[in-house]
């Protein structure tokens, strides 16, 4: 995709295609009140600012539709150029003619994302907050929804100004004694110039830390349940989802493949996969795939919930499990482990810290196991509406940032550390957050973010 032309008109439907009550044609650009009073009826000669009008849409002289018109004069408008919205009726014929209306008459069809990326351009927002538009239309939970609204109400751009603001400064303070050739100016204080630089940059990490919490917030969290055969894996699936999802049976080994299923957990997207026994005895082909796809599962995994039977005493599967669970996992994955079947008699030791007591028979641990899974996420948001970190581009630019300025903390260590090496250290730190809010965003970023919108926004 290559950046559109942002100097004329577009138009586009903002609401979904299809037949529907309402549909939302906008038009905007430095043409678009000419090319709608062009077939609106009486021709509006100079429309009142986010006034709602009602008037007749006409196709040379044909009534087609009578719609509520709101015209936004630029910059006070979405993407700061001259808006029209037009809400008419949503007959996709009504739809065709109005847009082929607009067309005919000095607009062209918008491209994906259009009228989000002139609101950038036009400073209505930093590029973080674009993103967050798409996220937010692509919410399916209350904690989706709310991460992306308040990245889109800015939260993270004033987190990512306030390192910038601060980086700018000792920046600042650095070119001018590299422009002191008189040396009139006081030498730096290394001292606190590191203490401010080690600031910022911790700050820089503790953003990006949260990025898989962040993640999992967004686009849900990978939950794999493991276990030796017949620990009541699939049981536990079962009574988590409220349904029978999962075949259930006495005989070991009932689950050959991984099984999937989504439930939300608190306003939170939780994605289950159940996975065949991890068998130390597996003696068929089709179990020995079935173990090999759980190992797979495991390694992509968020969290991973380690089922053990209570009922009987500890077994080599059971062994095996948790030894490839810890190996397959990754780094950031979180291990919960689960004694289940805790209706019945136990057999093994107590439950050690961190360990859960389950019954997926009586429901017994179940909220407590659930609290456990979406603890990170939940975590976020204790304390009200924080920056949460979803995308991997804005965590990837948060921990260049942050290893320039640690790289620079140890620089500041040396006996006469070389200032101009520091201040490059500053400019590349500045560079990866300007790429955040798209100040140094480079116009292949732009095509990227903006061609997964859809049309009309």
């Amino acid at each position: 995709m290559k950046l559109p032309d942002t100097t004329d008109t577009i138009a586009a439907q903002a609401t979904p295609p299809g037949a529907g009550a309402l549909a939302i044609i906008r038009i905007s650009g430095p043409a678009a009140f000419s090319a709608a009073a062009s077939f609106l009826s009486p021709a509006p000669l100079r429309p009142e600012h986010a006034a709602a009008r009602l008037l007749s849409v006409k196709d040379k002289g044909v009534l087609i539709d009578r719609a509520v018109v709101v015209f936004f004069r630029g910059p006070a408008s979405y993407t700061g150029d001259d808006t029209v919205e037009i809400t008419c009726h949503g007959s996709p014929y009504i739809i065709r003619t109005l847009l082929n209306l607009a067309v005919k008459n000095g607009a062209r069809p918008a491209e994906p994302g259009e009228f989000t990326l002139r609101a950038f351009l036009n400073g209505k927002m930093d590029l973080a907050q674009a993103e967050a538009v798409g996220e937010l239309i692509a919410a399916g939970t209350a904690g989706a929804h709310r991460a992306a609204i308040t990245q889109a109400e800015g939260r993270l751009s004033e987190e990512i100004n306030s390192i910038r603001t601060g980086l700018v400064r000792l920046l600042a303070q650095i070119e001018a004694r590299l422009d002191d050739s008189y040396e009139e100016i006081p030498p730096l204080e290394i001292k606190a110039f590191a203490r401010t630089a080690s600031a910022s940059g911790k700050k820089a990490a503790s953003l990006a830390s949260g990025f898989e919490a962040g993640r999992g917030i967004r686009e849900g969290l990978k939950v794999v349940i493991t276990g030796a055969p017949n620990s009541g894996k699939s049981s536990l699936l079962n009574a988590l989802l409220g349904y029978d999802r999962a075949m259930v049976s006495r005989q070991a080994g009932t689950t050959r493949d991984t099984l999937e299923a989504s439930l939300d957990i608190d306003g939170f997207s939780v994605l289950f996969t159940d996975t065949a026994g991890l068998n130390t005895r597996a003696a068929s082909v089709l179990e020995r795939e079935g173990i090999k796809r759980a190992e797979k599962a495991i390694s992509i995994a968020d969290a991973i919930v380690l089922v053990k039977d209570a009922s009987i005493k500890e077994t080599s599967s059971d062994r095996r499990t948790e030894t490839e669970a810890a190996r397959l996992a990754l780094k950031s994955a979180r291990l919960i482990r689960v004694l289940n079947k805790s209706d019945l008699p136990s057999k093994r030791a107590l439950c050690s810290a961190g360990c859960l007591k389950v019954s997926a028979k009586t429901g017994s641990g179940l909220p407590g196991l659930k609290a456990a899974l979406i603890a990170e996420q939940r975590k976020i948001f204790r304390d009200g509406a924080q920056a949460v970190v979803t995308s991997a581009r804005h965590f990837a630019a948060l921990s260049d940032a942050a290893r320039e300025l640690s790289r620079l903390e140890a620089l500041m260590k040396k006996k006469k550390p070389p200032l101009e090496l520091a201040a490059e250290h500053l400019r590349a730190a500045l560079d990866a957050l300007g790429s955040i809010s798209g100040e140094t965003a480079p116009e292949e970023i732009l095509e990227s973010i903006f061609k997964n919108f859809c049309v009309g926004k």
